[in-house]
């Protein structure tokens, strides 16, 4: 029996927040300017206003519904099966322990008994995704790990969903 390291869970990623604040500002600018209309703001700007912020408002909407839908499909397909016990197991010595840099991303890869992992702070998904820079529980070559995870598609691979490690 091992120490437990990550357990997958339901999360929502801080970048929902963005669309959110947006929303918020669409709302709250054109209110501002009403109350300020009676001295300073003409009737033209605050229609102007208005007109882009509701338009900004409804693709942040559209944006957001469309980022939740992903989101929610993902943690179906993954955290999901992991919690009806529907997931591969894999144990092993982390072998080829690398960062690799594509761009401004950076992703961690390793195999353990030959199955390939890779997964970058930067990338919004559900399972695991922590890298050791950045705090992540999987340090290099010779850990021994037990991890459960599961296939989601050619871009995520396999997705951590459950991480041991071993003695």
């Amino acid at each position: 029996m091992g120490y437990i390291l990550y357990e997958a869970s339901f999360r929502i990623h801080p970048a929902f927040l963005i669309p959110a604040v947006a929303m918020l500002a669409c709302i709250l600018l054109p209110v501002a300017l009403k109350m300020q209309s009676r001295t300073k703001v003409d009737e033209v700007s605050y229609k102007i206003v208005r007109f882009f912020c509701t338009i900004f408002f409804v693709l942040a909407v559209i944006f957001t519904a469309f980022v939740a839908y992903f989101q929610f499909d993902m943690y179906n397909k993954t955290v999901g099966e992991y919690k009806k016990g529907n997931y591969k197991i894999v144990e092993g010595y982390v072998e080829n322990f690398e960062l690799i840099t594509e761009g401004e991303q950076e992703y961690e890869y390793f195999t353990l008994d030959n199955v390939p992992f890779s997964y970058s702070d930067f990338t919004v998904q559900q399972g695991y995704n922590k890298t050791k820079d950045h705090g992540g529980v999987i340090t290099g070559n010779g850990q021994h790990l037990r991890i459960g995870y599961i296939y989601y598609d050619t871009t995520y691979g396999n997705i951590i969903v459950y991480i041991e490690e071993l003695p």
